[in-house]
């Protein structure tokens, strides 16, 4: 076993390390010119983040999110989809609980250790849910785009989106660039939308990644 700090974990785990950041900086990929990009997940002030793709690109970033040390709670109706991601953390971490329906969830959130909490609802997610405190996000995953759910991105303070269709592009009002970055993107991308400034990573997951949840793809 390897021991930092209050952590602990099997030798094979330490691959997650390869994406780790302080918790303020979660490194979801890679730009074009192959640097690291970190985004601020996790905040001083509540974050709420709008995810247009599957259960892929979220599993890849709770997976990476429990790296940095994070609590992740996956609320869904559908707990099938979250297997891989209890199989990659061995069968199940006390950083990782995923419930069934809609339920209350208490999380105490620090700098240290942040709380990413993921709503898997469908298409259909409700615009707001709950209130957060500091050092926590909320991620709502939208599989595909609805008018309910282009309301939910709007109303984010990061998007994060794989390869758009034309309606779903339409949908988000983007701007003309934008709009047709956002449609040509390759399986392994993603857009991260908001800040002022809008970025196209490469997600570039590790074997460890691949393994587990495949390679990339936009599941619905």
């Amino acid at each position: 076993m390897t021991s930092t700090g209050t952590h602990v974990g099997a030798v094979d785990q330490l691959a997650w390390l390869r994406f780790g950041a302080d918790p303020a900086g979660l490194v979801l990929g890679r730009s074009v010119e192959r640097a690291l990009v970190p985004v601020r997940m996790f905040r001083e002030e509540p974050v709420r983040v709008a995810l247009i793709g599957g259960w892929w690109l979220a599993s890849l970033v709770a997976f990476r999110a429990l790296a940095v040390g994070a609590w992740v709670a996956v609320s869904t109706t559908a707990p099938e989809r979250w297997q891989p991601l209890v199989r990659a953390t061995h069968g199940g971490t006390d950083r990782l609980a995923v419930i069934v329906g809609d339920r209350p969830i208490k999380a105490t959130a620090s700098w240290s250790s942040p709380v990413l909490l993921i709503d898997d609802f469908g298409p259909y997610a409700p615009a707001a849910r709950g209130n957060l405190a500091p050092w926590q996000t909320r991620l709502t995953v939208l599989p595909w785009l609805t008018p309910p759910g282009a309301a939910v991105a709007g109303s984010a303070t990061l998007l994060i989106a794989q390869r758009l269709a034309p309606e779903e592009a339409a949908l988000l009002r983007l701007d003309g660039r934008t709009a047709g970055l956002v449609q040509a993107m390759h399986d392994d991308m993603i857009a991260l939308v908001g800040g002022g400034a809008n970025r196209y990573v490469w997600v570039s997951p590790t074997a460890a990644e691949t393994h587990f949840f495949g390679a990339p793809h936009r599941s619905r």
